[in-house]
């Protein structure tokens, strides 16, 4: 049991450092950086541990830049040796609590033996008071073993109640763009291919638009990355209030969002799309903090429909055409795929 509960504390010293060194350095917990953490701080991987350190003092810290680098030169995802450790550590830790159990069982069997045998020689005429002073230490010797056990139990449930909340604020994480909370691209990747079975299966309408913010990146030049922050996050927050049990919207890399209507033919989807580029058209920019005037944004968008030649891939290639095709027709436009995209 004493094995079991030092290697729960290890795991979540470790669990806690690899979150430490994430945090510290904004990098985002998904499968690659919790991969080179877990790589860096859990194994003694000489070279590689070289490596980290050695980007951590010429950038002073980690950045995402560096862990690409990093795992391009040494590719620090979790080996089969490493899976095969990390999965004897859990059935190890499985066999002390099965054992806990069983111990447990067997000593309230033996209890029970020793309550039986202590009865029989008081019927049969044995001293009364040696007798109830072996069972009133039996009993103590059981209420302590039960105590020990329940504290172990306890302390093993915390334990994983702690982890399933840590994964599961990790899973969002991994899932969420930093800036603006929208979803990111991993998570549309996944709700497409979701939707369109579901759309395959029920025989439903589905459609994606791609929305890009029209000229941003003179905006950017002209007020600075830090409007320009500002300025994804109301486009992210307008988007946000479209949202719903059928419709998905998520960042899906710099300026460009994409927007999912699961039951809308591309028709009906591109009126939806358009009544939010018309919203974020007619609002004047202002920044709060100073009063400056920052005038108007506005946004293109390209719309497709589900057919049934699509994969996901050919889906949004046929949307991101149709949104060029509305950035060369003047931007602030939404215009439908044709049967060519």
């Amino acid at each position: 049991m004493a094995d079991a509960v030092a290697a729960l504390d290890d795991w979540r010293a470790l669990y806690d450092r690899i979150g430490g060194l994430l945090f510290e350095n904004l990098l985002e917990p998904n499968p690659e950086n919790y991969a080179l953490a877990h790589r860096y701080l859990g194994t003694d991987d000489r070279n590689f541990h070289n490596l980290v350190e050695s980007a951590i003092q010429q950038s002073g810290g980690l950045t995402s830049v560096a862990v690409a680098t990093i795992l391009a030169q040494r590719n620090a995802q979790l080996s089969t040796t490493d899976l095969s450790r990390i999965a004897d550590e859990a059935q190890t830790f499985l066999e002390h609590l099965t054992g806990l159990v069983d111990r447990s069982g067997e000593d309230a069997k033996n209890y029970g033996k020793a309550l039986t045998s202590e009865a029989a020689d008081l019927a049969a005429g044995a001293p009364p008071v040696p007798t109830i002073n072996s069972l009133i230490a039996l009993t103590r010797a059981m209420i302590d073993k039960t105590r020990t056990a329940e504290e172990h139990l306890h302390r093993t449930g915390t334990e994983i109640t702690a982890l399933r909340d840590a994964l599961a604020a990790a899973s969002h994480s991994a899932n969420s763009d930093v800036l603006t909370s929208l979803p990111n691209r991993r998570a549309m990747d996944v709700r497409l291919r979701t939707a369109i079975e579901v759309a395959r299966r029920t025989f439903q309408p589905m459609s994606i638009a791609i929305c890009d913010i029209d000229n941003f990146k003179g905006f950017n030049d002209l007020h600075g990355h830090q409007i320009g922050d500002e300025v994804l996050k109301f486009v992210a927050s307008t988007l946000a209030r479209h949202s719903g049990d059928r419709r998905f919207a998520a960042r899906y890399g710099g300026e460009e969002f994409v927007l999912l209507f699961e039951g809308l033919d591309p028709n009906a989807a591109a009126t939806e799309a358009d009544r939010i580029r018309s919203e974020i058209a007619v609002r004047e920019l202002q920044v709060t903090a100073t009063g400056q005037l920052l005038g108007r944004i506005t946004l293109s968008a390209g719309v497709a429909g589900l057919e049934e030649r699509d994969s996901p891939t050919s889906l949004l290639k046929r949307a991101d055409a149709a949104l060029y095709r509305a950035k060369n027709r003047g931007r602030n436009r939404v215009c439908l795929a044709g049967r060519d995209d």
